[in-house]
């Protein structure tokens, strides 16, 4: 009897050595000093006296790589070992592998095996659980709908300053830091900024003291120079959490911010919200989708209309020394949806070579065109590239690359803070190209019908407006007097609305002519 218990002393002894080696590991990690962590690590598991505890050991040394920047995908492996020798924690991280592997149903799965094997053993659930399994969820559902696009750039940049690598024209406007801004003394902001092309509207994110949340605010600069009071955008941006990061589209009616509540992937999703640039509403955010977001932090979309091209921010390689990837994007004519089987849907989704995004995919459909009224396909600028069917003709993947090459060298070359071009008015031309003024147009004709736009849109804007306050008053006076001059404006709005109409008919016909 004796002796048993003396064997047992000695057991629960080594079990307690063991237990204490894997908190100092943990307590290295809590520190930050993830290299002493994984070395610590990998010398217990080469010690032989401690295969015993092997599993515990191989899950901490995979919770060290897992932290460590730049050695997250590395992980796996050890806590695959852990998995193999009963430990339930190594489910839960390597669900969340599978997660930046975009592989949502395995992430699924591993959530559930973990919640069953802690549930079995009576442990508490890790309290973040119910957010890993809300974004495998959300990403199962964008995955099935992941948008094809065509990337031509990758640049590793410094995540704190991440912004001053935006090589955008000022058309563009322009991204800085928040705390750059002449904006109140006694609040806090936080991310980058954005500045429109005249200077006269800014956009940043600070916090708001009811919610305790980083919202967004905006003002614009008046008369005399000095800023307006800031205004706050609505709470249900941030989809109940932080929204940071704004950036608007050149003709104001897209915003495109970062935000890390419901709806998402994971972290910080990019999210577009249509604004009215009337009277600064917005509509409900639009999650921009897969492969823009991923289980880690995006940090910014901006759109260079000008140029035909997209810029975003994202963590999702967890590269070393405080390093992102900034990529450049094509801007598409419209959305379409990814047709490709998993595994390669998942290669397109990292991003590890851009270069897979130059040639069509494998499983293509000449149907794949989103032309739904579903609210998550609404059509956004620089959102989706088309895909090419397979029974058309293959591009060369030789031309292809030198397309591409070329149009990243070009965009390299933008310097930031250009002299501000005119802005008269904003007309599509599709692929991300616009007329701002008759500077943009060739010939005499031509420029005669811009300039003739530019005024007749004034002219019917302050019209709307004029006959909107005439409309407010007589709700207050119902005058037969008045009731006669909204009739009359009512009827000349309309007439220039027709010779709108008419100028870009004309105009669009004649451009397609010179271009043929």
């Amino acid at each position: 009897m004796v002796g048993a218990i003396a064997l047992m002393a000695v057991a629960l002894t080594a079990f307690k050595a063991d237990a204490d080696m894997a908190d100092e590991i943990r307590l290295l990690i809590d520190e930050g000093d993830y290299a002493a962590a994984i070395k610590m690590a990998e010398e217990a598991i080469a010690d032989e006296a401690n295969a015993r505890q092997l599993g515990s050991l191989y899950q901490a040394l995979g919770e060290a790589l897992y932290n460590a920047p730049g050695k997250r995908r590395e992980s796996g492996l050890a806590f695959q070992e852990a998995k193999t020798r009963g430990v339930a924690d190594a489910s839960l991280y390597l669900g969340r592998l599978a997660m930046l592997d975009y592989d949502f149903p395995t992430a699924q799965r591993l959530f559930g095996e973990y919640t069953t094997a802690q549930r079995k053993a009576k442990r508490a659930l890790d309290p973040d659980l119910a957010f890993d399994q809300a974004d495998a969820a959300e990403g199962e559902r964008q995955f099935e709908r992941m948008q094809d696009i065509v990337v031509i750039d990758a640049v590793k940049v410094k995540r704190r300053d991440f912004f001053k690598h935006l090589r955008l024209p000022l058309s563009a406007g322009r991204v800085v830091g928040a705390t750059e801004l002449p904006l109140p003394d006694g609040r806090e902001y936080a991310g980058s900024a954005y500045i429109s092309e005249s200077g006269d509207l800014m956009m940043w994110s600070e916090m708001n003291d009811s919610t305790g949340m980083l919202g967004l605010s905006e003002a614009t600069v008046l008369m005399d120079g000095t800023l307006s009071d800031p205004h706050p955008a609505p709470d249900f941006l941030g989809q109940e959490g932080d929204a940071m990061n704004p950036f608007l589209s050149a003709d104001g009616t897209t915003l495109y911010y970062v935000a890390n509540g419901d709806n998402s992937v994971g972290g910080y999703d990019i999210f577009l919200a249509t604004r009215d640039p009337q009277t600064g509403e917005y509509l409900q955010p639009v999650n921009a989708g897969i492969p823009f977001n991923s289980a880690a932090d995006e940090y910014v979309m901006a759109i260079d209309e000008e140029n035909g091209v997209g810029w975003w921010a994202t963590d999702r390689h967890y590269l070393p020394d405080d390093m992102i990837t900034l990529y450049v994007y094509v801007l598409p004519d419209e959305r379409v949806n990814l047709r490709a089987d998993d595994d390669e849907k998942r290669m397109r989704a990292r991003l590890d070579d851009i270069r897979v995004t130059w040639v069509p995919a494998s499983i293509a459909a000449d149907d794949d065109v989103d032309n739904d009224d579903d609210e998550d396909d609404d059509d956004a600028e620089g959102s989706a590239a088309s895909s090419t069917s397979s029974s058309e003709p293959q591009p060369d993947p030789a031309a292809l690359a030198r397309k591409y090459s070329a149009l990243a060298a070009e965009i390299r070359k933008i310097e930031p803070g250009q002299k501000p071009r005119r802005h008269d008015c904003v007309i599509p031309l599709g692929k991300g190209r616009y007329i701002y003024s008759a500077d943009d147009v060739a010939t005499a004709r031509d420029k005669e019908i811009v300039n003739q736009y530019v005024a007749a849109s004034r002219k019917y804007d302050s019209d709307v407006e004029q006959l909107a306050a005439m409309r407010r008053d007589y709700a207050r006076q119902s005058s037969r007097a008045l009731s006669g001059e909204i009739a009359s404006l009512e009827e000349s709005v309309e007439r220039q609305r027709a010779q709108i109409t008419m100028l870009l008919s004309e105009l669009y016909k004649r451009l397609n002519t010179e271009k043929e």
